[in-house]
């Protein structure tokens, strides 16, 4: 029972460390001294990244947020299902309460991505190609991004990936849709005082 709940502390606590590294935060710092906490729409994401630092600098954030899901994914794809499940969920809370930000984080929609791919690549390699595709047509990030996640599970499933497997990913988005819920009444007072529209990526 002891090394159980040792090893479930452990887990969690660098879970969350990786996932709590606010890569969104630091390059819009350093890269356009801004706080993407309040700018724009004001959350601590890729998207964000993507229309208010650049949008080069956008994709490298969805990359390292995904990493850090990654990361955690292949250090745990081999153990128990419970450990799996719960360095997922970590990860996810890292990144979206982050200590180092007062728990003001992103929605975790990068880092369940890499937490997905890392357990699914062959369908991954399908989600993304479509999301190639979908990019190429419309310079979207929000959509390319959806595609990506539809396809990946998608292909997974037609692949035969395990079912449980499959679930403890499809938790982590639905984690996402949670913490995209709280976020909103901040993100639209940030949205109201920056003049940010949100469909369009830009001020009005």
């Amino acid at each position: 029972m002891g090394s159980t709940v040792g090893t479930a502390l452990v887990i969690a606590v660098l879970a969350y460390l990786i996932g709590s590294i606010p890569s969104a935060y630091i390059v819009g710092r350093l890269v356009a001294g801004v706080d993407v906490r309040v700018a724009g729409e004001g959350n601590v994401g890729a998207r964000n990244a993507y229309h208010v630092v650049g949008h080069g600098w956008g994709v490298a954030v969805c990359l390292i947020d995904a990493a850090k899901g990654g990361a955690v994914a292949v250090a745990l794809r081999d153990r128990p299902t419970w450990q799996l499940m719960l360095g997922g969920i970590a990860v996810i809370a890292g990144h979206g309460f982050p200590i180092w930000l007062g728990f003001i984080g992103g929605k975790g929609v990068a880092t369940a991505s890499g937490f997905g791919i890392a357990l699914f690549l062959p369908a991954a390699v399908l989600g993304g190609a479509s999301a190639g595709a979908v990019f190429a047509v419309t310079r979207r990030f929000l959509p390319t991004l959806i595609v990506a996640i539809v396809g990946s599970l998608a292909g997974a499933m037609l692949l035969g990936e395990g079912a449980i497997t499959l679930g403890v990913v499809v938790g982590l988005f639905a984690l996402t849709g949670v913490k995209r819920a709280l976020d909103e009444p901040r993100m639209r007072e940030i949205e109201a005082s920056t003049g940010w529209d949100r469909a369009a990526g830009g001020t009005t």
